[in-house]
């Protein structure tokens, strides 16, 4: 059943980032950003800011260095450790865990984070391999422990979260769907097996919180799904990327092993979803799993669970 999570997240929506030095650099193309950005502001840029279009109003994406602190990330390291391994992908060595939040009073200064459960429906029009029933419409992971949400990393990610909404002007008036995904990838593998894609959301956060002993992993944003990448970021532990999943689409590179690393090399990450909770016809907030779970059970959508020997084991 769903639960409020107690105490209530201390969002500060109109808090800045700390110490931050921004650098908007709306028509620049290419992998090279990063260094021309740091040029133009004589130091190592702290966001980098990108318009796409580039007449638009608002920023298209959002690239943070070092938006979490060393404590921020070791509050949250922990949960990472043990997390079930995740049967509905074999292409790489992931291990996850999955929530999905209601989330009233967007910019108040105490936002209520409802739980809503761990199973999770992506459709195939964004996802290439649900459209080809190589992967499960509906999704069930294992919950997050109520203990992360009390991580004074998450609470920090998540103010920096709304404050980013509040500058790519969220509405603040509606429910927001809020889908928390904790990954730990391990080497070799690809990360993005659908490609170039958009994940169907309003607006899409990536956070490391750790990465140790591997190579890839790159962070790449595109302006079209056949475009070569207009920002291409390794992604420190620390940092965060930001994107308006409907401007902009992206893909992530394959990572291998550091040959000097033996074993233990992983790519810890935080991926936040968001949109308006989904509505009907008649405006009244629908639940997607249960109308996906519905359309399986009435045949009218047959999608294959995954193969038994496709589950990765320990």
């Amino acid at each position: 059943s769903a639960k409020t999570l107690t105490p209530p997240l201390a969002f500060n929506p109109s808090a800045r980032l700390r110490d931050s030095s921004d650098c908007e650099m709306p028509a620049l193309r290419g992998s090279l950003i990063l260094a021309a950005c740091a040029i133009a502001l004589g130091q190592a840029p702290r966001v980098v800011r990108l318009k796409w279009p580039i007449d638009a109003p608002v920023d298209a994406v959002q690239y943070t260095v070092n938006a979490l602190s060393p404590d921020e990330l070791a509050s949250m390291a922990g949960f990472f450790a043990d997390m079930p391994l995740d049967a509905y992908l074999d292409t790489v060595s992931r291990t996850r865990r999955f929530g999905k939040y209601m989330v009233d009073g967007l910019y108040s200064s105490h936002p209520k984070l409802e739980f809503k459960g761990s199973t999770f429906v992506q459709t195939g029009t964004y996802n290439e391999l649900v459209r080809s029933g190589k992967m499960a419409l509906v999704r069930h992971y294992a919950p997050h422990p109520p203990e992360l949400f009390e991580t004074k990393g998450l609470q920090r990610l998540l103010e920096h979260l709304v404050s980013s909404m509040r500058s790519m002007d969220a509405d603040p008036d509606v429910p927001w769907e809020f889908c928390i995904h904790a990954i730990r990838l391990t080497p070799p593998g690809q990360v993005t097996p659908e490609g170039i894609h958009r994940d169907g959301y309003h607006f899409v956060l990536s956070a490391v919180v750790s990465r140790l002993g591997v190579e890839g992993g790159h962070s790449l944003v595109h302006s079209g799904k056949k475009e070569a990448p207009m920002l291409d970021v390794p992604m420190a532990a620390g940092d965060t990327l930001f994107i308006n999943d409907r401007a902009v689409y992206h893909s992530v590179t394959n990572v291998s092993a550091v040959p000097s690393v033996e074993e233990g090399g992983h790519r810890d990450v935080i991926i936040i979803t968001l949109r308006p909770w989904p509505t009907d016809a008649a405006g009244e907030l629908v639940d997607d799993v249960a109308l996906a779970q519905l359309s399986l059970l009435e045949g009218t959508l047959e999608v294959p669970a995954p193969e038994e020997d496709s589950v990765a084991t320990s």
